[in-house]
Order: structure tokens, then C-alpha cells, then sequence
């Protein structure tokens, strides 16, 4: 082919280019394609047209890239103009028919169903060490991309590295790792704990506790900076006592403060928490919310139907699938971009659990 050929896109003449160079044996498996710079004096085009045209390359499973060493060629015989038709989600969770992951899978397979993509889905028992071994199995197989809800996104940095190194686009969603650029889909975690928060104080209250479920999560963290930020802005402690922040509640000491009238109520970091909460405070007699109202995070279905409905703050899941595998498809479009992560707005969900007019 002519690099004169001006009747198609710029990025087409270096596809067509490395497909010919394969489909005449000139290129076969494991072999190193011209850099962005040898194809840019080769073809007569720009660096920005060759990366769009091997980042096409990359995501049709013609070739693939080492990190400062460059492209190859993969299995021909596979791989020429065979764009991978399935993009799969690993959910590492506690439970594969949670609602809320219902409503995730159920956005993304409405994106995908509009590219004529299907989903596949994997689910492990939130055991990081699986999540590893299972995403090191995928990206030895073909996948338009995946779509990550990690137990443990900090954990999760070895694998993501050896994810980048195969050029696999990935979307991050709900959680991401700190300090480390990913593509993520998530809600605004502190505005929507602030809000929340800020909710009850309006009710009077002044006395407010947070109990976290797992910690090292950011969605978590953000949480609890919205809970903290609330409570600073109300010119309120908040006191370390008051503050549960690990997996296992102390339930004890929980019921010790509402009796001696030291924590009015308790917002929680998810439903998941605070329908724990609403279960076994109620079983000791509590009364909810004359005694301590309870706030939860998500409003998963359950939260509606709870011994006392949870007031709770609305995250729309099945905005967050349709968005993540929206951005999955943005990102393998244009794999020289950088990192993106997008913010969805929550609503404050307002039930039984919550007491008003409280006396500071």
C-alpha cells in the first residue's frame, strides 16, 4: 500500500500497514513492530495518529506491548481482525446476589448492549489472593476489557501493573487504590456522608458516632473525612470514643454510651453496618430511633424493609455500571490518555430510623 493512499484515515494506513506485514508472513508471532517513532518517518504521519492506530491494534488482539520495550505481534492465526466480543466484570464481594451488585451488572449490560458487547461475570468470595490469580488467568485470554470491583484495591496494585503491561483497558469501579492512577467510577462518597451527617445535626443532634465495616477501603476513608468535615464545620469533637472502626463492633461499649446518654446517633459507613446494627441493638432492648438513631450508606433494597426502615444515603448503582463500562469503552479508545475518575451524585434517603427535634 502507498503511504501517498490518502482515501482512508491517516491511523488506518499503520494498521494496514502491520496487518500486511502479518497476513504476508513478514511478521509473525513475538515479533517487535517499528516504535511510534520508526512508523511516524516510515508512513509520513504523527506520533498521535500511530498510537491511535496501535492502541486499535492492541484492543483487536493483533498485537500487544511491553512496557519499555514495545509492540509484538500475538498469535496471528488468533488474533488478525478479531476484536474480542466480551468485556468481563470480576466482583470480589460477600455475596454474589447483593442488590446492589444486581443493579451494577444490570447498568453495564445496558451499555454493553448497545455496542453489541457481551458481559461476562466472575465472583470471588472477597478473597483478594483469588482476585489475583483469577485476573492473571484473564488477561492471559481474550477480553475487550475488565471491569474490577476489588476487595481490596491497595492489595490490588501487582496485579494491576501486569494488567497495564498486556495494554488490557480496565475500569475500577465503586473503590480504587490510594496514590495510584486508575481509570474509576465511583460516588461522591464525602459530600454524601457530609450531607447525611449534616442531616442529623440539623435534628439536633450532637452526639454522633461513626462505625466504619472495612476500613482500608477509600470509599470508606471518604466517608468518614465527610462524617469528620460535618462534624468540624458544626464546631463538634468528634470524639475518638465515639469513633468504631473496626470490622467487629464493640457492641458492649456501643450500648454503654446510649444508656449513659453519651451518643444520640450513629452513622453508619454502609446498610450492610447499620442493618447489623438496627438487628442487635433491638435485640438488647434498644428502642431505634427513641434511644439512638441509626443513618446507613447505599440504600440497598433490604434497607427499606428493616425492623425500622434506615435512613440512609441513595447511591445509583445502575448509573455506576452503565458509566464505568462507558468509560471502559473511552479509555481503549484512546490508551495513550490518562487516568480519569468520575464522581456520580447520592440523595439523602430519609426513613424511620432517625430521630428529630433531639435536645442538644
Amino acid at each position: 500500500m502507498s503511504k501517498n493512499d490518502t482515501t482512508l484515515p491517516k491511523y488506518q494506513l499503520v494498521k494496514d500497514y502491520v496487518l500486511s506485514q502479518i497476513e504476508n508472513n513478514e511478521l509473525g508471532k513475538d515479533d517487535r513492530i517499528p516504535s511510534e517513532s520508526e512508523f511516524s518517518k516510515l508512513l509520513d504521519v504523527s506520533s498521535i495518529t500511530v498510537r491511535k492506530a496501535l492502541a486499535e491494534l492492541v484492543n483487536e488482539g493483533v498485537i500487544y506491548r511491553i512496557r519499555g520495550k514495545g509492540s509484538f505481534v500475538a498469535n496471528p492465526a488468533e488474533s488478525v481482525n478479531q476484536t474480542s466480543n466480551y468485556v468481563t466484570f470480576i466482583i470480589s464481594g460477600n455475596d454474589m446476589y447483593d442488590s446492589s451488585y444486581m443493579k451494577i451488572i444490570k447498568g453495564v449490560q445496558s451499555f454493553l448492549n448497545q455496542q453489541g458487547c457481551k458481559l461476562i461475570i466472575e465472583f470471588v468470595e472477597n478473597d483478594v489472593e483469588q482476585e489475583r490469580e483469577l485476573i492473571l488467568k484473564l488477561i492471559q485470554s481474550e477480553n475487550r476489557g475488565l471491569l474490577i470491583y476489588s476487595a481490596n484495591p491497595d492489595a490490588a496494585r501487582e496485579y494491576l501493573n501486569e494488567i497495564r503491561k498486556k495494554s488490557i483497558p480496565f475500569v475500577m469501579l465503586d473503590r480504587f487504590p490510594a496514590g495510584y492512577p486508575v481509570n474509576c467510577i465511583t460516588c461522591n462518597n464525602h459530600d454524601g456522608a457530609y450531607e447525611a451527617v449534616a442531616y442529623l445535626i440539623a435534628q439536633g443532634h450532637r452526639k454522633i458516632g461513626f462505625a466504619a465495616y472495612d476500613f482500608h477501603l477509600s470509599t470508606e476513608v471518604e466517608r468518614y473525612n465527610g462524617y469528620r468535615h460535618a462534624m468540624a464545620d458544626a464546631s463538634l469533637g468528634p470524639d475518638d470514643d465515639v469513633l468504631f472502626l473496626q470490622r467487629e463492633l464493640d457492641y458492649a461499649k456501643l450500648l454503654r454510651q446510649i444508656q449513659r446518654g453519651e451518643l444520640t446517633a450513629l452513622f453508619c459507613v454502609n446498610d450492610r453496618r447499620a442493618l447489623e446494627v438496627i438487628g442487635q441493638l433491638t435485640q438488647q432492648g434498644v428502642s431505634i430511633p427513641e434511644q439512638i438513631s441509626i443513618m446507613g450508606f447505599d440504600d440497598v433494597e433490604s434497607s427499606k424493609y428493616a425492623k425500622v426502615s434506615l435512613s440512609t444515603v441513595n447511591q445509583p448503582f445502575e448509573m455506576l455500571g452503565y458509566e464505568g463500562a462507558k468509560l471502559l469503552f473511552e479509555s481503549s479508545k484512546d490508551m495513550s490518555g490518562g487516568s480519569k475518575k468520575i464522581l456520580l451524585s447520592t440523595e439523602l434517603v430519609i426513613r424511620e430510623s432517625i430521630r428529630s427535634n433531639v435536645e442538644p
